[in-house]
């Protein structure tokens, strides 16, 4: 019955929820892998040593976001264009475009990471001396992890930036599958990389590892999720209208795709400064230990708000096909309806941690971690704004308008920086949360006036040029 009343709604609205669906699961797979993993961490290193976990993955990952080019939109808006003009070797040229930059610059970036790494441990402590960390490699208890960058601080560094490399193609890989209809290929994927993950934690906890081995479980997931994406990407080519995508070598795309691209880079690299600069401030402007209270819950909220991510990415899709078939009332009716489903969603989801975040963060992190409530507390009203503007904010990129994004986020990372540099240093971990929280309140502000704009602008414009 259900399903008899599901085919009553509009073929978009069918395949936009479809999609929605299959990337929410994939977001609950990698939602419960990054709690489990988050879970172990936490039991295998301590506060002292969760923050230097996360120092590592903030160095290594502004690198990451600010050299890389991701391909996921340029996959998803300009091939879909030229699969409905019916321009299949362009949209094949703009696919191998989209990955061949994404790899090659990530390529790049692990390189970076390979020169800076011996440098990491006197930049990331604000010129502490570089013994502070040594403890954290070696499986020392908790109490003995005080100090320790050294030499030591440059393997852990390189192996968890390895899983860059490795699972380096997952959004644009996925982005194909959507494309395809063949989501449920990119879940298996997922929950295989996800369960070597989190099979790498669980012997490193019973043996006693340290911090080198945490690092290892990130190779591991992504050597085997990497490689499951790519070969799920490659069965379904034909599907996705791509089947000449191999018969050629030529990456030459129109300038517009260019432009789009470069703009892409940019709200990437604003992306990765949001993602990371908190952590790369709060380890100079307090104590390691409240670094590693402030991220533990910092991704448990990120972990709620990952669904709306999926919700966004699904729809994103639909918009660009009802968009340039000059469809724009559809748009609307679709834009109005994952809107208020995103809404009713943040209210459960965000409330019942609200309401149930001590013993969450008991079940999650342990009892060293009683603390982390503060800040999980005050980013939960961010996450829930983020929620409801989350089918909102990707409608101009959809469209081929990249930069309001970018505009939005640059926006928000200010404000951020100057609420972190004002609120933290008295305020600690809470201080911290609540800059997140400003970010995602400017985000929203900035983001929706432009989505409005879009949805008054004539369809027939943006299929003849690209809005900046």
């Amino acid at each position: 019955m259900i399903a008899g009343l599901f085919r009553l709604f509009p073929a978009s609205d069918q395949r936009a929820a479809r999609q929605s669906s299959w990337l929410a699961a994939i977001t609950a797979v990698q939602l419960l892998t990054a709690l489990a993993q988050l879970s172990l961490s936490a039991r295998i290193l301590g506060p002292d040593g969760l923050g230097a976990l996360f120092t590592i993955i903030a160095a290594t990952s502004l690198f990451y976001g600010l050299l890389t080019l991701p391909g996921e939109e340029v996959i998803v808006t300009w091939v879909t264009r030229s699969l409905a003009e019916g321009r299949q070797a362009q949209a094949a040229r703009i696919l191998r475009y989209a990955l061949s930059t994404a790899f090659g610059m990530r390529l790049l970036a692990y390189g970076v990471v390979a020169m800076v790494a011996p440098v990491l441990g006197d930049v990331l402590t604000g010129g502490e001396p570089a013994d502070r960390y040594r403890g954290f490699f070696d499986g020392a208890s908790i109490e003995e992890r005080a100090a320790g960058a050294g030499d030591d601080y440059v393997t852990p560094t390189l192996v968890y930036a390895a899983g860059g490399i490795l699972n380096g193609l997952h959004g644009e890989t996925l982005a194909v599958l959507r494309l395809a209809d063949r989501l449920h290929l990119g879940l298996a994927a997922v929950v295989a990389g996800a369960l070597a993950r989190i099979a790498v934690l669980a012997a490193v906890l019973e043996t006693g590892g340290g911090l080198l081995m945490v690092t290892a479980a990130t190779v591991a997931g992504g050597a085997v999720g990497g490689a499951a994406l790519f070969l799920a990407m490659t069965a379904s080519l034909q599907q996705a209208g791509l089947s000449g995508a191999s018969r050629s070598l030529s990456v030459v795309v129109p300038r517009e795709v260019v432009r789009f691209q470069a703009s892409n880079f940019g709200r990437s690299a604003v992306e990765a400064l949001n993602r990371h600069i908190d952590v790369l401030l709060i380890v100079g402007l307090t104590d390691i230990a409240q670094l590693g209270l402030y991220r533990a819950a910092h991704q448990m909220v990120d972990a709620a708000r990952r669904p709306f991510e999926a919700l966004a990415k699904g729809v994103q899709g639909e918009y660009s096909r009802l968009w340039f078939a000059s469809r724009d009332a559809a748009v609307k009716r679709l834009l109005v309806r994952f809107t208020a489903l995103a809404l009713a969603l943040g209210a459960v989801g965000y409330g019942f941690i609200a309401l149930l975040h001590e013993p969450i963060i008991r079940i999650v992190l342990g009892p060293d971690f009683k603390d982390a409530a503060g800040p999980l507390l005050v980013m939960i009203p961010g996450g829930f704004v983020f929620a409801g503007v989350a089918a909102l904010s990707v409608l101009p990129a959809a469209t081929g308008r990249a930069m309001p994004q970018l505009l939005s986020l640059s926006a928000a990372l200010v404000a951020q920086v100057i609420a972190l540099l004002m609120l933290t240093p008295t305020w600690g971990a809470k201080g911290t949360a609540l800059a997140s929280t400003v970010y995602f309140l400017v985000f929203a502000a900035v983001v929706v006036p432009f989505a409005l704009t879009t949805l008054r602008r004539r369809s027939s414009a943006s299929v003849g040029a690209v809005a900046f």
